[in-house]
């Protein structure tokens, strides 16, 4: 037979498919299969289905697929049947022990010949395991989303409230919670406090946001507390019936079930918490508890970087402002030297001019007299300049101190009137006093409120113009004596009036400038006035027309009495050319200059004087002749005037009458004084000295006087 022939046999007859063959199918497929009538009743199930669901044919007997489905899920899918007459999808279903099943589900018609419906088959396949890696999965993306939506907001956001703000909306938001609060550790109350409060918009809260905004919270207390201890995340399924859950009424009201929170960490330290609610109960998730510890170091961190950033800006103003002050002291010291300087020479160019034209010898009589007067005149000046730089290095190292003693002053108003009038006068400036009658005796330094007041006339009369008015007032309420100087002068610009009495700070500090001076005295004179006890002001008048500085010291609690009529200006004892008769000086001065004014001075007051120029020449004198005092400098070349007393002193040894010595030196400060008195002089005179005072101090120590 060919196999044309072969292929032309008709073909084998099919083999006939009965009932059998489909039970046989129906019971060893691995797909769960299940029956129902029309009605939905169970008829029947395959093993498969019996496994899936653990439920035995008795089980089924007279039950609807609302068993395992659920009510809602079976009415909607017999609602499908109905219209379409089959069902595809994926539900969820439990199975006789309670546990949820993902299940692939489908289900179609089994019709009569006439269409009506015989029976329902449903095919249901399990893909728990699928799902639950599908739901795993979109767990992670979903949280690795959050944590970069916060790391995201952290790297935007301005400060630590702002960005912690939107953490709360957006975890709220990204997990399905609905509330979320922030709590701040407060270290100073040992509490939690709440800093911040979010919730979804459609709810109303108002009740609960005003209890946590309310509340504090120490350890252990509620949830932040419990928090706060463990430093650890923590569940509450249900805060309705949390027994440490302060809030459980107001979380009722406002339909709350469900909370987690967690601690914001910096290292070991908890710095706050964040908590979060939800209207259903929910119970703790591990792996959310992972990733949102991990957002808890993370603001943490953010809150670390946040507070050194701001401490870091802190320190840059500082640093800025320091070296602001730096350059402007720099600009400022600069600015004085260069007036330093300039008010050093200008009064020591007429002291240079004038002595060349008297030694010149083409002067006539009077004009030899008024260089004279010119000379003494700016001699003077200078040394007003070094008193006032003196006083300003004891204000600044605080050692310019008070003789306090009962003081009028009406007395020392008019002494430093007397001072000023020529000043005054030679200027066409008239003085107007006005004193209070019955002023109280105060407590006081009488030269130094002196200074005060002199340094305040001379201000106002240096910036009155010719014509023009200085007042006075003197006058007191209960607590207060008040003295009020006033000009017609210009007055003070307004921004300059909080600088007025500052150090070395001028109006005018410019080469072109008006008016001469330092920028020390009012500097000094506010010292002094604070030294008292007092307080000083400055104002431009309020007519427009010049300032009014107003001093004002404090009364004593009790009536002081003057003791003895004294006057507040240098005392002088009465001296006369002969006053020094016979007294035997040895003067010691390296500066020849010097050593021959004091010398010849001293002469002329009678006074047998011997003088040389080093301490070992002195030293040799004294071993062999007699001397009745020794005026000594301090600053000498070789052998300086502290060593040469000491080896005075020291030569002395036993003798019942040392040698009264005084030290005549330029170096002028307190300390010197003192300094030169511990190494063995009598008293200490500051240069520039007036003859007629050393006359005094040396009558003084020889005994011509008492």
């Amino acid at each position: 037979m060919s196999s044309a022939e072969a292929h032309a046999q008709p073909a084998a007859r099919p083999v006939e498919l009965g009932a059998d063959l489909y039970r046989e199918i129906f019971a060893h497929s691995r797909e769960a299969i299940a029956i129902t009538d029309p009605k939905g009743v169970y008829l029947q199930q395959n093993g498969a289905h019996f496994t899936l669901l653990g439920y035995s044919d008795d089980d089924l007997e007279g039950k609807t697929p609302a068993l395992d489905l659920g009510e809602n899920t079976y009415a909607e899918i017999t609602h499908q049947l109905a219209a379409t007459g089959e069902y595809s999808g994926e539900v969820v279903c439990r199975n006789k022990r309670g546990e949820e099943l993902n299940v692939e589900l489908t289900v179609f018609t089994m019709r009569s010949g006439l269409g009506e419906p015989l029976c329902y088959i449903s095919i249901k396949r399990d893909i728990t395991a699928r799902a639950r890696e599908i739901r795993a999965r979109r767990r992670t993306e979903q949280r690795l989303a959050l944590q970069y939506a916060i790391t995201r907001i952290l790297s935007r956001s301005i400060d630590f409230v702002e960005g912690t703000h939107e953490i709360l909306q957006t975890v709220c938001e990204s997990l399905g919670w609905q509330v979320g609060v922030l709590w701040a550790v407060d270290h100073q109350g040992e509490a939690l406090r709440c800093v911040d409060f979010w919730h979804n918009a459609s709810m109303s809260l108002d009740g609960f946001e005003t209890v946590s905004r309310k509340l504090t919270f120490s350890r252990d207390v509620g949830l932040p507390g419990r928090i706060w201890t463990s430093g650890k995340p923590a569940w509450i399924p249900d805060v309705t019936r949390d027994p440490n859950f302060q809030r459980a009424v107001f979380a009722a009201e406002a339909g709350l079930r469900g909370a987690f929170g967690f601690p914001i960490l910096l290292g070991d330290e908890v710095v706050g918490v964040m908590e979060f609610f939800s209207e259903q109960m929910r119970q703790p998730d591990r792996d959310l508890n992972d990733m949102i510890t991990s957002v808890g170091f993370q603001i943490g961190q953010f809150h670390e970087r946040k507070r050194a950033e701001e401490k870091l800006a802190h320190l840059l103003v500082r640093e800025r402002a320091a070296r602001g002050e730096a350059e402007k002291a720099n600009r400022l010291k600069d600015e004085f030297l260069a007036t330093l300087s300039h008010e050093l020479r200008t009064p020591l160019n007429a002291v240079i001019g004038w002595s060349r034209m008297l030694k010149s010898g083409r002067l006539d009589p009077e004009s030899a007299e008024h260089a004279i007067d010119v000379i003494e005149r700016n001699a003077w000046a200078q040394k007003q300049i070094i008193e006032d730089i003196l006083d300003v290095s004891r204000v600044i190292t605080g050692k310019l101190q008070l003789q306090l003693a009962p003081v009028d002053l009406i007395a020392v108003v008019e002494a430093a009137l007397d001072a000023v009038r020529p000043a005054v006068e030679a200027k066409d400036i008239r003085i107007e006093t006005d004193y209070q009658k019955g002023l109280r005796i105060i407590a006081g330094d009488a030269d130094r409120l002196q200074q005060v007041v002199w340094n305040l006339l001379s201000n106002a009369s240096k910036f009155t113009p010719g014509g023009g008015t200085v007042g006075i007032r003197v006058f007191q309420d209960e607590t207060y004596a008040t003295i009020e100087v006033s000009d017609t002068g210009p007055g003070i610009a307004p921004e300059f009036l909080p600088h007025v009495f500052e150090r070395f700070r001028q109006a005018d500090g410019s080469t072109t400038r008006t008016h001469g001076g330092l920028g020390l005295g009012l500097a000094i004179v506010r010292h002094l006035v604070e030294l008292h006890g007092g307080m000083i002001g400055v104002e431009n008048s309020p007519s427009g027309s010049g300032a009014v500085f107003t001093v004002k010291l404090p009364l004593p609690s009790s009536e002081l009495t003057l003791e003895t009529a004294k006057p507040t200006g240098v005392f002088e004892e009465t001296v006369t050319e002969v006053d020094l008769a016979g007294v035997r000086i040895l003067v010691v001065e390296d500066d020849l200059d010097a050593l021959e004014l004091i010398t010849i001075d001293l002469a002329e007051h009678g006074a047998k004087v011997r003088g040389v120029a080093s301490a070992a020449e002195a030293l040799s004198l004294l071993e062999n002749e007699q001397f009745d005092l020794l005026i000594s400098d301090i600053g000498m070349a070789d052998t300086d005037g502290y060593n040469l007393i000491r080896q005075v002193r020291l030569q002395e040894g036993e003798k019942s009458e040392p040698i009264p010595a005084i030290a005549l030196t330029a170096y002028a400060r307190t300390q010197d004084r003192i300094r030169a008195i511990a190494a063995g002089y009598n008293t200490h005179v500051a240069k520039p000295v007036e003859i007629r005072e050393l006359v005094t101090v040396v009558k003084c120590l020889t005994g011509r006087i008492a």
